[in-house]
């Protein structure tokens, strides 16, 4: 987990919005898998489940992994639409519905901490299974109409998205500790720098 700890940084508030922030994280099938248990989409039981098919089954995760890296390119998509404000286009929701496909099983109940939450309790052998939990996160976001939740980083040069949980709905920065500090210095800088030349 070490790959994707050390540069995991929950900026995104959603599973899906945080997988599209991966950018090049996702490098293994064990990454993938890394990424669904530290943001709770899989139990850690399903975690090792997946990584024992990892290994038992290479192929067929690797190919996985390719499916759920094109997956991401499609919820990048989605996320810019959204935020945006502007429609979907239909072959992106028909990829989402295939990979909710992906996922056949049921939910149930799984221990979470001291309690329970809902889990789900896939019937299929299929790698691909464990993208489910990241199509049916970016299926909630497109049926909850939270599209005024969904942004993009204002920083040009960031690429990240976020869902904008704030009181005010103004939040502008993927994160203030990074690009929103980065952004405040630099118009600091040039507010100053005129000062001085002038």
């Amino acid at each position: 987990m070490a790959s994707i700890r050390r540069g995991a940084l929950k900026v995104g508030g959603d599973v899906a919005v945080e997988f599209a922030n991966t950018a090049d994280s996702l490098r293994s099938w064990r990454d993938l898998v890394d990424f669904l248990e530290l943001r709770e989409a899989v139990t850690r039981s399903e975690g090792a489940a997946l990584r024992v098919m990892g290994e038992r089954d290479a192929r067929h995760c690797a190919a996985a992994l390719d499916q759920g890296l094109r997956l991401r390119e499609t919820i990048r998509s989605m996320l810019d639409a959204i935020a945006a404000k502007r429609p979907l286009r239909a072959g992106w929701v028909a990829e989402i519905n295939q990979a909710l496909a992906w996922g056949a099983g049921a939910p149930r109940l799984v221990r979470h901490d001291a309690g329970w939450r809902l889990g789900f309790a896939p019937d299929v052998v299929d790698p691909r299974r464990a993208l489910a939990p990241i199509a049916q996160a970016m299926a909630d976001l497109a049926a909850s109409r939270g599209g005024g939740e969904i942004k993009r980083c204002a920083n040009p040069r960031c690429i990240l998205y976020f869902r904008d949980a704030s009181r005010t709905r103004r939040r502008r920065w993927c994160s203030m500790a990074v690009c929103g500090n980065r952004m405040k210095v630099a118009a600091h800088v040039r507010r100053h720098g005129r000062r001085r030349s002038a």
